[in-house]
């Protein structure tokens, strides 16, 4: 779970998505990132593109450096899985990004009836996926120093937030390559 929280962490530090606020091993879930956008830019495509990829940092980082991953990167509606195929699918669908029909609006309540009856779509949202995964990969083999730094400290310390979280965050950002 630290190795995964970190490798959140270290993915939005390294795309410069948002201000972590906090990072904890503390919760019933197993652990988490809090963050806020500090100012709210426009929701472009590689904008989007770079939130898959840190909403599958975590995995990524379990891959990585464990060489596996744990099933609680899904199964739940509000795991990274299911939030990163969610974003992929409505940039396929509804925000105007989609590789056939861009224009067209195309909202469900359910996608995976979307994918039953168009299975093209269900390729184009897994290839979106894919290659922001291939991004975290990439991120995560890069900054492994840094995923591995502070992984050890969630692992002693359990949650990093106000003084302590910055302190740590200054630490985090001495280890990660350009």
């Amino acid at each position: 779970m630290a190795i995964h929280e970190a490798g959140h962490t270290v993915a939005r530090l390294y795309l410069g998505l948002g201000v972590i606020e906090q990072i904890t091993l503390d919760v019933p879930e197993g652990g988490g990132i809090i963050w806020r956008i500090e100012r709210h830019d426009d929701s472009t495509e590689e904008r989007l593109t770079a939130e898959l990829a840190a909403t599958l940092g975590g995995r990524a980082a379990e891959e990585v450096i464990l060489g596996n991953v744990a099933a609680h990167c899904g199964g739940q509606p509000y795991s990274d899985l299911a939030l990163a195929t969610d974003l992929a699918f409505r940039m396929e669908t509804t925000l105007g990004f989609g590789q056939k029909w861009p224009l067209l609006y195309r909202s469900a309540a359910d996608p995976s009836l979307l994918f039953a009856q168009d299975p093209d779509l269900a390729e184009m949202v897994h290839a979106r996926l894919e290659s922001a995964n291939g991004a975290a990969r990439a991120i995560i083999a890069k900054q492994k120093e840094a995923v591995e730094f502070l992984a050890a400290h969630l692992l002693n310390h359990g949650t990093f937030d106000g003084p302590r979280l910055t302190r740590i965050l200054e630490k985090v950002r001495e280890r990660m390559q350009e």
